[in-house]
């Protein structure tokens, strides 16, 4: 003897589902979007990410550019003041 739940159903009851779940405003692009219109994040990642390795770089050889170019001239000026000295 097979005994099953029965829920009555009324004539007058409407469900929709759409009401029921949740949707999401925001939306995942498919990444070949991303590699064909060439704005992939990662490719943006990397990018910013040598950029600022060339410009760390850049300003290191700025300074010891300065630096090499300071320990060159202070002798060359402090040597004429103590020569007039003596």
């Amino acid at each position: 003897m097979k005994t099953a739940l029965t829920t009555p159903v009324n004539s007058n009851q409407i469900t929709q589902t759409s009401q029921l779940i949740p949707t999401s405003t925001t939306s995942i692009e498919n990444p070949s979007t991303w590699i064909r219109d060439r704005y992939s994040p990662t490719e943006i990642i990397l990018a910013a990410a040598t950029l600022t390795s060339l410009f760390i770089g850049g300003i290191a050889c700025v300074i010891v550019a300065i630096t090499g170019l300071v320990k060159t001239l202070v002798p060359l000026m402090v040597s004429p003041t103590r020569e007039k000295k003596k």
